[in-house]
């Protein structure tokens, strides 16, 4: 009898595991969704400026690669410092992703690039 109660939890505390790592890799691909791929927005000059964030998070302003390092990274923030020290941040409210460039000290609204 003890055989099978051990067996029993031992299946238990499996499944609970299983669904714990389940829930944290669907996490993963969650906060890839937010952030990855291409964005415009409208500079202070009204020029459209294309953003790109790759899978592995490098950053591209206009075709040109930036430097980053992850300071932050949710599922609804995405923060980047970049190599002059300023943070970049990328952020989920609702259905709108902003950008704010702090050495601009502003906030721009992202569209995404079909």
């Amino acid at each position: 009898m003890k055989k099978k109660s051990l067996l029993i939890g031992l299946s238990l505390a499996t499944g609970f595991v299983s669904s714990l790592l389940l829930r944290k890799e669907k996490q993963k691909h969650e906060i890839r969704q937010n952030f990855i791929g291409k964005w415009q927005f409208t500079s202070k000059m009204k020029e459209p400026i294309i953003v790109e964030i790759g899978a592995d998070y490098t950053l591209s302003i206009e075709e040109k690669t930036i430097p980053t390092t992850i300071v932050e990274l949710s599922p609804t923030r995405l923060v980047l410092l970049d190599s002059f020290g300023y943070h970049l941040v990328f952020e989920q409210k609702g259905a709108v992703i902003t950008l704010y460039d702090e050495a601009e000290d502003t906030h721009y609204s992202l569209k995404k690039c079909a």
